[in-house]
């Protein structure tokens, strides 16, 4: 667009000069112009919201100055660049932008190249592990891990799809008030800064409850359409009942023990079903299967058909028994189904056609599902048809017609009426009983179409003849002529002679300006326009118009009379060391139309403004300043020198070094800032370069101490350090000389410790090494000499070399080596390297797994008849803190108690070497005094190592 802008500019100061040449009838010298090359834009690092953009640098012909503008989406970012890249912030996410970059020389010739970019889109978060930490009847609790733990996420929660909680910051959450044995589907949502989200889904089955207790199932009584069922249950349950006869349901929620079955089929077998449901929604079902007894045939009934038209027909039957005994009445008309009759005896069937024979079958059906079925047969009455009409256009004129058209006539003498259609076949009248239609709002010289339709009710398909025919054209306005008078510098009256239409008729003027519409109403055959440019050439067109709008146009053209130049005056304030304050003034009025300001020879802005502030200039300089005034095609310039302050001198200072370690060192200079601090007003503005055996480093800019890594060991650096002023001057300049140490082994502070161990893991106490220099260290684990690769998979719980469960870092306070055999000798040591490759070993522990459980949970029964107690003994197998709990459940005489028993470890005594425990059961039998002494206990032993639990053991004790 700006491309498109200044070539117009060009054209239009290119013709003001021809004329200002063919005015003064002299030949000025020919100005030559050095155009700028073309040049290549490319982007770096690009990212959602930046970007860097570079490009390689447009050349001319005498080497002279070339600047650059940088312009995105049209809107200025930058200008009279020098440097040849420009930093783009604050964009949005996957967004193309049109970047344009100018290059300008002092010639005001440029060149202009363009280029497209698209930004990246914003991080995602990382992937949520979602576990379960807790699982009853009634309550999960679940807990999660992100895997981008540089990301922070809220989370939102959901069960079965309905938010439960929003805006979360913690990792765990707890459902209650659940469903036992239900399936229940958990959904987490994470969501990043950027509103990019993440999700994770869990799906976890509460704990189930107790089934109903078993009940009995009778049938009490049949007839011929019903039955009744009774059961029997447990009083000490509370339960409902729902009762289903072939899988369809007649009942549920009852507390009753007996149901009623009525309007069934006779000789027809049933089988009845009885589920009771508890209070946790447990169920058990019995079923039953009972059969009706026989019925009878519907009595006898007579077919009778009346109404008879084209299309349709009344079917009525009279029955000479007993009505209410038949439920339903099918009809079939040729073999097909037409429908089904149950209050009323008779149907009326449609939809048939003129002069055909049907027919007809109904079958009746009584309660008990006998029929019975009769045939007749009826022919319906012959079509009407239309006969065939003439249509005709008359009256013709620019915005109506009128249609005519001869007489339809119906076979049958019935009523026959007429629809119009135009055009592409809209509705413009329904209905019509005359035989003429007059169409109206037509336009004038254009060609219509219409269409008659005939019709008739007793005729489907319709009759109809189409005509077409063109309207009339109107009058156009006569010819007028235009001429112009009072031209000024601002305005010119335009005036005309009358245009008059062939039958007479009112004319309205439209006034256009350059085509550009000016006025729509322009009375009294003459317009003054107002409010022109001086020296400039304008086209009027003056439009007359019938009411009609019909239109006849004249056009002419002018030039205003030119501007007086006023003078510009300049003043100069605020001179500093890097900038100063340029204003100027007019000595009259009216003001220029713009301005154009120049920076030693070279434009640096144009438009329309009064003050300028000139800054990041060089200290101690000279600078021509220009302002140049243009209107109409004319300028005045007005010219001015002015030099910017000095910098006052830097005191000198003491750059401290401090070599660190083998591989960095660090740079002091708070003794610049403590010396020169209060001597600069812009000290942060001066920028710090740093050389490294001669290779540059850019610091930037306010660097009070530095941290130079990644050096080498045993190295000789030669350092020198450059403070320059904002404008690219020196302020001091300081060197140095040091030699790196050497590197150093890592060192382990203090020995490895047993934490615990189990029968499968050594846990152990985390004691890292340390590093002089703070480097990252890496550790492997040796187990029996054999190095191990970290969370390696050995199938589950096999257990054998060992495997590393938690990653090894000082943030840690344990290391946890599991999968390990069971008693059996085991030796454990860790070693760390530094990125250099030396390495230090930490101390090894020797240690032995302890015996497993499940190998050796041997019970025997122990029982004590007259005390009431049974007391299962095991083999001794060593410590008994492994064991978490141990959980009894009991059945007497075949029937499960409904809760069992959680017994502590504690409990556990020793009995030489054995293990025993002693369970008391008298309360089974105060609570069930009638049942016979057969007893089953369950053991399960829950292990504190939380890979399985141990197996069950049974004890069954006859008394």
């Amino acid at each position: 667009m700006r491309v498109k802008l200044m070539f117009a500019w060009l054209m239009v100061m290119a013709l003001v000069l021809i004329l200002s040449c063919s005015k003064d009838e002299t030949n000025p010298e020919i100005e030559i112009k050095l155009n700028p090359s073309n040049f290549n834009i490319s982007v770096k690092d690009l990212t959602y919201n930046s970007a860097e953009i570079q490009w390689t640098a447009s050349l001319i012909a005498d080497e002279s100055k070339i600047v650059y503008d940088v312009y995105l989406n049209d809107e200025l970012k930058a200008k009279n660049l020098e440097n040849l890249s420009y930093q783009l912030e604050k964009l949005e996410a996957v967004t193309t932008y049109n970047l344009e970059v100018i290059a300008k020389s002092i010639y005001e010739t440029q060149v202009v190249v363009s280029y497209e970019l698209t930004t990246k889109d914003t991080p995602n978060p990382g992937a949520i592990a979602l576990k379960m930490d807790k699982l009853s009847s009634d309550q999960i609790k679940v807990s999660w891990k992100n895997s981008d733990p540089t990301q922070n996420l809220s989370y939102s929660i959901y069960l079965d799809d309905v938010l439960k909680s929003e805006n979360l910051k913690v990792s765990n959450f707890t459902f209650s008030g659940l469903e036992g044995n239900k399936l229940y589907r958990i959904k987490l949502i994470g969501t990043n800064e950027f509103d990019k989200t993440v999700e994770s889904n869990l799906d976890i089955t509460t704990n189930d409850y107790a089934d109903p207790s078993d009940f009995t199932i009778s049938v009490e009584s049949v007839t011929g359409n019903g039955a009744k069922i009774v059961w029997g249950s447990s009083e000490s349950e509370k339960l409902t009942y729902r009762v289903l006869l072939n899988t369809v349901e007649h009942a549920k929620g009852l507390e009753v023990l007996e149901y009623e079955f009525k309007s069934l089929t006779f000789n027809t077998q049933y089988v009845a079903t009885v589920e009771a449901t508890n209070e946790h929604g447990k169920t058990k079902s019995k079923q039953i299967e009972f059969t009706t007894l026989e019925a009878g045939g519907p009595s006898d009934f007579k077919i009778f058909v009346e109404n008879i038209s084209q299309e349709s027909a009344l079917i009525r039957w009279e029955t000479k028994g007993d009505k209410d005994e038949v439920i339903g009445y099918k009809v079939f008309v040729n073999g097909f189904f037409k429908g089904e009759v149950f209050n009323d005896n008779q149907i009326l069937l449609d939809r048939l056609e003129a002069g055909k024979l049907y027919q007809l079958k109904i079958e009746a059906k009584n309660a008990y599902n006998k029929t019975l079925v009769k045939t007749s047969e009826f022919m319906t009455l012959e079509a009407v048809s239309l006969s065939d009409f003439t249509l005709s256009s008359q009256e013709i004129e620019q915005t109506s017609a009128l249609l005519s058209w001869t007489e339809c006539i119906a076979s049958d003498g019935s009523k026959v009426s007429y629809d119009v259609y135009y055009g592409n076949g809209s509705i413009a009248k329904r209905g019509l009983e005359e035989r003429q239609y007059q169409a109206t709002g037509l336009l004038a010289n254009q060609e219509y179409t219409y269409k008659i339709e005939a019709r008739c009710e007793k005729v489907l398909l319709p009759r109809s003849q189409t005509i077409s025919f063109t309207t009339k054209a109107y009058e156009v306005p006569g010819e007028f002529e235009l001429k112009v008078q009072d031209i000024t510098e601002t305005q010119a009256k335009v005036s005309w002679t009358n245009s008059k239409l062939p039958s007479g008729g009112e004319i309205t003027y439209e006034a256009y300006l350059n085509d550009m519409p000016y006025t729509y109403n322009a009375s009294g055959n003459a317009f003054v326009f107002k409010n022109l440019k001086p020296e400039t050439n304008y086209t009027v067109k003056i439009v007359a118009k019938s009411q009609n709008n019909t239109t006849n146009e004249q056009t002419i053209s002018f030039t205003t009379e030119a501007e007086v130049v006023p003078e510009v005056k300049l003043s100069v304030t605020n001179i500093g060391i890097r900038s100063f304050e340029l204003n100027w003034k007019l000595s009259e009025s009216p003001s220029f139309d713009s301005y154009e300001l120049f920076l030693d020879g070279k434009s640096i802005k144009a438009g329309y403004f009064l003050t300028y502030t000139f800054s990041n200039l060089q200290s101690n300089t000279s600078y021509k300043l220009k302002v140049l005034g243009k209107r109409g095609g004319k300028t005045y310039q007005k010219e001015v020198e002015v030099k910017t302050l000095t910098y006052p001198e830097a005191l000198n200072f003491d750059m401290v070094i401090h070599p660190k370690s083998y591989n960095q060192v660090e740079i002091n200079l708070n003794d610049f800032k403590e010396k020169n601090g209060d001597r600069f007003d812009d000290f942060g503005e001066m920028t710090f370069e740093a050389y490294w055996n001669g290779v540059k480093e850019s610091w930037g800019k306010g660097v009070t101490s530095k941290i130079v890594r990644n050096l080498k060991e045993q190295t000789h650096y030669n350092f020198q350090l450059i403070i320059k002023y904002a404008d690219g001057s020196i302020a001091l300049e300081k060197s140095a000389d040091f030699t790196t140490p050497e590197n150093q082994a890592p060192v382990w502070n203090s020995d490895l410790r047993v934490k615990q161990i189990g029968f499968s893991f050594l846990e152990l106490e985390n004691n890292f090494a340390t590093d002089a220099e703070n480097s990252n260290l890496v550790y492997t684990y040796y187990v029996n000499g054999t190095a191990l690769q970290r969370n390696i998979n050995y199938g589950g719980n096999t257990r054998g070399t060992g495997q590393i469960e938690s990653d090894a870092n000082t943030n840690d306070n344990t290391i946890l080596l599991t999968h390990l055999e069971s008693d059996t000798d085991y030796s454990f040591y860790i070693e760390a390297k530094d990125p250099l490759g030396k390495v230090s070993r930490s101390n090894t522990i020797q240690f032995k797994t302890a015996v497993d459980a499940k190998e050796v949970f041997n019970i025997m029964a122990a029982i004590e008849t007259n005390a009431k107690k049974v007391g299962p003994r095991w083999a001794k197998m060593g410590k008994i803190s492994s064991m978490k709990e141990i959980r009894i459940n009991w059945t007497i005489d075949g029937v499960k108690m409904e809760r069992g028993q959680y017994i502590d470890p504690s409990k556990v005594i020793e009995l030489g070497s054995d293990h025993s425990l002693v369970l008391d059961y008298s309360p089974f039998l105060k609570e069930n005094p009638d049942v016979s002494l057969s007893f089953t206990v369950l053991i399960k032993w829950i292990d504190n190592e939380a890979l399985e639990q141990s197996e069950s053991t049974q004890i069954v004790i006859q008394e």
